[in-house]
């Protein structure tokens, strides 16, 4: 049981609430999906989001040097690099990619330009390789954004670039006081809303965080 119990845990991320554990379950499958020889963590921290990615070959981009080096001390098969996320996108047009991930950065992390939102995403979509796919979050806690507007501009911008795209609005039990729960209970929960579409906002009332899944670049 203990040990089913730590195979649980290894396999899936419970964050400190239960909508940040419902973006983990999301990623987890989106990016079963996705396969491919590259993939790059954009803003990945200590790459605890490496256990979902398919791709033979993982980068981790951060401008968090420590962060780094703890996440490539547990992932020594890792490619690290120290940058800003616009950087990195700029210099590695000419790689081509086959998946991007950037999640709780954009309208999340203050460190983050959050003016420049269309213009990260494009510069994603520009460093896809044809059939790549990229995912992606964007919060309105830092930026006071209006959401409601990023969807409008984001699907202009994403209309008919990728075979596939599915986006979702969510937020409920985002705040600090779903962090106390067990984590048992904060996965449940995540878990519930992820079944039942009208909880993840509240019916509406909870519009704090939207996902988008765009898989296979045209």
């Amino acid at each position: 049981m203990l040990y089913l119990i730590k195979s649980f845990y290894r396999s899936h991320r419970i964050g400190s609430t239960s909508a940040k554990t419902l973006l983990w379950i999301w990623v987890k499958k989106d990016l079963s999906k996705t396969q491919g020889d590259t993939g790059a963590d954009l803003a990945g921290g200590t790459m605890l989001n490496k256990r979902f990615f398919k791709t033979k070959k993982y980068i981790c981009v951060d401008i968090d040097q420590k962060k780094l080096d703890i996440g490539k001390s547990a992932n020594l098969d890792a490619v690290i690099i120290n940058s800003k996320i616009q950087n990195f996108l700029q210099e590695d047009q000419k790689k081509k990619l086959d998946v991007l991930l950037c999640v709780q950065t954009m309208g999340a992390n203050k460190f983050f330009e959050h003016d420049e939102i269309i213009e990260v995403v494009t510069s994603m979509y520009n460093s896809l390789k044809t059939g790549g796919s990229m995912i992606f979050n964007v919060g309105k806690e830092v930026g006071n954004l209006d959401l409601d507007l990023m969807e409008n501009k984001l699907s202009l911008l994403l209309k008919g670039k990728f075979k596939y795209i599915d986006n979702q609005f969510y937020g409920f039990l985002h705040r600090s006081h779903n962090k106390s729960l067990p984590r048992p209970i904060v996965f449940c929960l995540a878990y519930l809303m992820n079944m039942l579409p009208p909880l993840r906002t509240l019916f509406g009332l909870k519009k704090d965080k939207l996902y988008y899944c765009c898989q296979g670049k045209i």
